[in-house]
């Protein structure tokens, strides 16, 4: 192939040139048209702006986006400061049932009616019962549901209804050997690890739900 000489031509130079010409007249500058309409990129930045404002808000901790936001806009500006604080505590949800026969509420077990990732944390019953604790329709629910399965699966240990609680258990200080988590029952904690009951099915509806039975 023989060499160019100097000073030709070539294709790629003939289009820089053109290209510069084309600039040249435009008076140097070319700026992109935005595709979107003007009125729909001013809202865009409006609600951008309110959005990263609700984030800060949360962080800070004003609680004004919890008390102005719907619960599921909620969750979006819920990522900042998500631990500003080293747990204390392991908080494990347990349920007791109203048990028909005996008149009184004993521990029941719900992992088998909540079968995926039973046990640990990521339970559906953990789960629900953490994003839903304040929600009574939420727990009303998961009341039904639970008598429902206890009393199709454990026909001769019928329930009423339940308590939903929890354990707040101390968490023990860096280094210290601990054993492998286990769930132990509620008898097994004392009285030190505390309780908070969240829910309980209404006296009238256990007594619905047991027809035999005192419901008191």
């Amino acid at each position: 192939m023989a060499p160019e000489k100097p000073g030709a031509k070539t294709p790629d130079a003939k289009k820089a040139r053109t290209a510069g010409a084309d600039l040249a007249k435009l008076g140097g500058a070319v700026m992109a048209e935005p595709r979107a309409p003007r009125r729909l990129r001013q809202v865009a930045a409006v609600l951008g702006a309110l959005y990263i404002a609700a984030v800060w808000l949360d962080a800070a901790g004003n609680g004004a986006a919890d008390a102005v936001l719907p619960l599921p806009v909620r969750f979006f500006v819920q990522e900042a400061a998500l631990f500003p604080h080293a747990a204390r505590d392991v908080i494990e949800w347990r349920a007791e049932a109203w048990m028909c026969d005996a008149g009184r509420f004993e521990e029941i077990d719900v992992r088998p009616y909540f079968p995926i990732r039973r046990d640990d944390k990521e339970s559906r019953f953990y789960r629900a019962m953490f994003f839903h604790l304040h929600q009574r329709r939420v727990l009303a629910a998961l009341d039904q549901f639970i008598a429902r399965e206890q009393n199709r699966t454990h026909p001769g240990a019928r329930i009423g209804g339940v308590m939903l609680l929890s354990l707040r258990i101390p968490i023990p200080p860096p280094g210290t050997p601990e054993a492998r988590y286990q769930r132990l029952p509620l008898a097994s904690y004392p009285p030190s690890v505390e309780r908070h009951y969240w829910y309980v099915t209404d006296k009238a509806e256990r007594e619905r739900r047991c027809p035999q039975g005192d419901g008191s």
